[in-house]
Formats: structure tokens, C-alpha cells, sequence
């Protein structure tokens, strides 16, 4: 991800390319990245706060699934619920399996906050060298700030700040996007293993 968008300057504007995980012509997400629900999130988390114009397929908040093969119609299924035949209603909570409505309520978290706050969808974005696989890149205005970090690791991380200290200084604290959890200190930011971080930062 690095690379490309290390690209994006032979773009007249990248902020309206369209970004996308699949569609109707492409294998389903969940799939691509074998059923692992840690990938799914970490891929989620990527085109809802980078920069661009999210395409989103249906189903996927959900963690439809499949292959092209053998045709087309594999990852066009219909979406469970509304027909007569259906024995589920994914429309619902209750309808949903718990890893289903997990997955749900982390795309309602991620997609709403970017509804909410102009500078996903409207502010710059600057992006670190990754490290020891950690990526960490940042979305800014002259309102707000906010951080997303990747560690890809099998293993926590201690990520220090110390090298983003251009975005992050005059900052004093920040608050976990998806559990909202205040930290009080910015120096440093624990990263489970495998995982994304999406940090509002506050002065």
C-alpha cells in the first residue's frame, strides 16, 4: 500500500479515485484474504481512511464470501434476507451470526465516523516508510487529526511516536476510533497483533 499510493502524484487529484476491496467482478474480500478475520479488518480499515472515494460491496459487512469460479454468479448471491425463501435475514442483528454482526458493527463504526468527519474524506494524507511491519500513515486538516496504525506482526507491538512527531506535535492525547479508548499519552501505542488502530487525535 505503501507503493502506491507513493504513486499518487501523477495523479491530477487522487482524493477522487474510487477504492474498493471487490465487486461484482472480482472474487469476494473475505475470500481473497482466506476467511482470515483479522485481514478482513485491517483491509476494512484501509479503504474507510485512506484517501479516495470507497466503492462498497453488498454483503461484505456481512462476510459474504466466494470465488468467480466457476462463474460470475458465485459472488453475485443475493443478499440473505427480503425473499420468501430465505431461512435468514441478515438485515437484522438477530438474523446475523455473532462474527457476522461483529463484522456488521465494525463497518457501521468506521463508516459512520467517516461520514461524520470531513478529514477522511477530505483531508490530506501522509504516510510513513513501514517498519518491522507496522504502517502507520495519517489523515489531517487544519481541524482534526487522525492516525491509523497497522501492525501485520503475529506478535504485539510497542510502536514508538517519536519519528511522527511532524503530525502528531501539539497533540496530547487520542481516543481509539472503534472501542473508544481515551489514551493519555501519545508517545507510545500498543498494537495488538494483527491488527488496525484508528486514532482521533486531541490537543
Amino acid at each position: 500500500m505503501y507503493q502506491v499510493l507513493a504513486q499518487d502524484i501523477v495523479y491530477a487529484d487522487p482524493m477522487k479515485l474510487v477504492t474498493s476491496l471487490d465487486n461484482h467482478d472480482m472474487d469476494r474480500f473475505l475470500s481473497v484474504v482466506g476467511e482470515d478475520f483479522s485481514k478482513y479488518k485491517m483491509g476494512v480499515t484501509l479503504l474507510l481512511t485512506t484517501r479516495g472515494i470507497p466503492s462498497w460491496y453488498y454483503g461484505t459487512e456481512i462476510l459474504m464470501k466466494n470465488f468467480k469460479n466457476p462463474t460470475d454468479a458465485e459472488v453475485r448471491q443475493n443478499f440473505p434476507g427480503g425473499f420468501a425463501d430465505d431461512q435468514n435475514n441478515k438485515f437484522t442483528a438477530n438474523g446475523r451470526t455473532e462474527k457476522e454482526n461483529e463484522a456488521f458493527n465494525y463497518v457501521r463504526t468506521l463508516a459512520s465516523y467517516r461520514k461524520n468527519n470531513a478529514v477522511l474524506h477530505s483531508g490530506k494524507l501522509m504516510q510513513y516508510v513501514p517498519q518491522e511491519g507496522v504502517y502507520v500513515y495519517f489523515r489531517y486538516s487544519n481541524e482534526k487529526s487522525v492516525m491509523v496504525v497497522t501492525n501485520t506482526n503475529d506478535n504485539e507491538q510497542i510502536l514508538s511516536t517519536e519519528r511522527f512527531s511532524e503530525r502528531i506535535a501539539g497533540f496530547s492525547r487520542g481516543i481509539n476510533v472503534i472501542t473508544n479508548q481515551l489514551s493519555n499519552d501519545l508517545s507510545f501505542v500498543r498494537l495488538p497483533a494483527r491488527s488496525s488502530q484508528v486514532i482521533e487525535l486531541i490537543r
